[in-house]
């Protein structure tokens, strides 16, 4: 797969999930190994999955729509080429202590992928 596919992460703030889709598709349509092979039916982003097939391990994987939305790419990806059985959630250190964001709400989702991402760092100040 050509790392150019996964560097086209797309910006967290304004990504819809039709946009993740085809990030998703794009990225394994390059794959050497991975190939999606349709889709489980599901009534919320948690239970609907794309099953895709890893023909190296001879294994199917399904990969919720909270997983291609919530995680990056890369890591996706990843976990299918290994097959390590994961769970692909976020969580997150809001208010003192850590949740997962499966379980929140539209808009405190929408705060969430508001959040500004900076670059941090300590110094010394003399």
């Amino acid at each position: 797969m050509t790392p150019a596919i996964l560097d086209r992460e797309v910006q967290e703030s304004s990504s819809t999930l039709e946009e993740r889709l085809l990030a998703f598709h794009e990225a394994l349509e390059a794959h050497d190994y991975l190939e999606i092979d349709g889709d489980i039916e599901g009534d919320s982003l948690s239970t609907h999955q794309i099953k895709v097939l890893n023909h190296e391990k001879k294994a199917a994987y399904g990969v919720s729509l909270e997983a291609i939305m919530e995680q990056e790419l890369k890591e996706v990806v990843v976990a299918l080429e290994t097959g390590i059985r994961n769970k692909l959630y976020g969580i997150t250190r809001i208010v003192g202590y850590y949740s997962r964001i499966s379980n929140w709400n539209k808009s405190k989702l929408g705060e969430l992928k508001d959040r500004h991402k900076g670059n941090y760092s300590v110094r010394a100040v003399a």
